[in-house]
């Protein structure tokens, strides 16, 4: 139907277009005169349409290329009941069990289920997860998306787009795609256009250049420091920061360190200023405005938070937790040990991160823990740190400890599998918990966040365990009858799951 072709000639104006030879023919065969003043053809085309859409239209004959059949993925096909697996984690209430699902297809070497591929599309968080699963579609699935318009775009190859003329998408697909295989060749095709680029773009491509970062990036990213825009500036010494050896990591360690005056094991901090222009030129701000304090504290927490937290304990000899101490005690406390936060999550470094957990356990009083920056410390951590420290904090207490406490912060923002001495040790104290006399509910929130992450991190073979111990003539069992419930569901379905990829 010659709807659309309508549509384009009444928004420009029939005296700015003209119609179709197919249009014409078209609304000929449907019987409006094509010979009167274009303005009538309109009119006529429109209402006799617009009726025609609201009785529905006959299905047109398939004109187009009729695709090839799916190829089999063979031998790494999931069995039926995988298939069935996936369907209930997208469809019903066990989908934050999807992580597990798609690391164990990862792990036995299969596919994806095929029947399943548009559903996972269709997932608001596709872009996120899209590097999981892209490894495991299999021919299939590949084939499948390649008869989506909008997944196509997915499959194709970067490299084959041209650089100078591509969509801002796909040049940004280009340049990670070449970051991974060869970031030398990255960093020429960006040069070969520099000068041209809008100063979004420049931002957006050197944040690109975190993959494969290198001492060999630093000549490109030192001369974005002098850029005429403040975008492009400000992208550049992050990355710089990163790389070991740099001259602006070397210049930010100098400037760091030159604050602290240590003797005696006293620490005393030098009178700061506010960045001069060499400073600024390395990205530091004169006003920060995620540092509270003023001009004087954001200029310190700026340069600590950048320079790698290894540095201050060669320069104090003092171990992580040490130099942690040796910071709190200052009148900058809450910027220095914040600004360790920072360095520790930006220089990924597990041991400090341990170290600031225990840290925070002693230190609980100080509102820097306030921020959600101790959240991202928690993925730092191996599996076996996080059970350490997760026993350690509990067995100094009793109880359950609140969502503000260290413990439940490390354990809901962590990945790791539970032990079986963690699991038994919060399903015990758990089981006492709600035998008590009766709270509020608000008092027992808390439990709950256990009670979800127990479901999901503790090992799914100890189902049979969990289901006894139950105090179900309690005052409160009535209040938890259902959330134990469905963890055990959860725990039975990981089970069930586990099983049928054993098999």
């Amino acid at each position: 139907m010659p709807w659309n072709d309508l549509v384009k000639n009444a928004l420009l104006g029939v005296e700015n277009s003209s119609f179709k030879e197919a249009a014409l023919d078209k609304l000929t065969q449907l019987g409006v005169s094509t010979s009167a003043e274009a303005s009538l053809i309109l009119a006529d085309g429109v209402a006799l349409l617009t009726q025609m859409r609201k009785a529905g239209f006959l299905l047109h004959d398939f004109e187009g290329e009729i695709p090839s059949i799916a190829p089999s993925n063979t031998r790494t096909d999931p069995s039926l009941k995988i298939g069935n697996i996936l369907s209930l984690i997208l469809s019903g209430p066990q989908r934050t069990v999807l992580a597990e699902f798609l690391f164990l297809l990862k792990k036995h070497g299969k596919t994806l289920p095929t029947a399943e591929v548009p559903s996972l599309m269709a997932l608001p968080e596709i872009n996120k997860i899209w590097p999981q699963i892209e490894p495991l579609l299999g021919e299939a699935g590949q084939w499948l998306l390649s008869q989506h318009p909008e997944w196509s775009l997915r499959l194709q190859d970067p490299s084959n787009f041209d650089w100078k003329t591509g969509s801002r998408s796909e040049r940004l697909a280009q340049l990670k795609f070449w970051r991974k295989q060869s970031p030398s060749f990255a960093i020429e095709l960006l040069t070969s256009t520099w000068e041209s680029e809008s100063p979004a773009d420049k931002a957006a491509f050197i944040n690109c250049l975190e993959l494969g970062l290198s001492i060999s990036d630093e000549p490109f990213l030192e001369q974005s420091l002098d850029d005429r825009r403040k975008e492009v500036r400000q992208a550049a010494p992050p990355l710089l920061a990163k790389i070991s050896g740099s001259q602006l990591s070397l210049r930010m360690t100098n400037r760091a360190t030159d604050c602290f005056s240590f003797k005696n094991n006293s620490l005393k901090i030098n009178n700061l200023e506010e960045p001069d222009l060499a400073a600024q030129r390395d990205g530091i701000l004169q006003l920060h405005p995620g540092w509270l304090g003023g001009v004087k504290a954001g200029h310190l927490g700026q340069l600590v938070s950048l320079v790698p937290p290894t540095h201050w304990e060669s320069v104090f000899e003092k171990t992580p937790t040490e130099v942690l101490d040796l910071f709190s005690k200052t009148d900058w406390g809450e910027t220095l040990v914040r600004a360790c936060l920072e360095s520790t999550v930006f220089h990924q470094n597990s041991i400090w991160a341990a170290a600031i957990f225990e840290f925070r356990q002693e230190n609980q009083q100080m509102s820097v823990w306030e921020l959600a920056v101790p959240d991202r410390l928690a993925s730092l951590l191996p599996d076996e740190e996080v059970n350490r420290l997760a026993l350690n904090f509990l067995n100094q207490t009793t109880g359950l400890p609140t969502e503000f406490t260290p413990v439940f912060s490390l354990l809901k923002n962590s990945e790791a599998e539970w032990s079986d001495e963690l699991r038994l040790l919060i399903v015990n104290r758990f089981r006492m918990e709600i035998v008590k006399d009766y709270r509020q509910i608000w008092q027992l929130q808390h439990l709950n966040g256990y009670l979800q992450m127990l479901g999901l991190r503790c090992d799914p073979a100890l189902y049979d365990q969990l289901q006894t111990g139950w105090s179900n003539d309690s005052v409160q069992w009535r209040m938890w009858e259902k959330p134990v419930e469905e963890m055990l569901a959860r725990v039975l379905f990981r089970n069930e799951m586990l099983k049928e990829f054993r098999s």
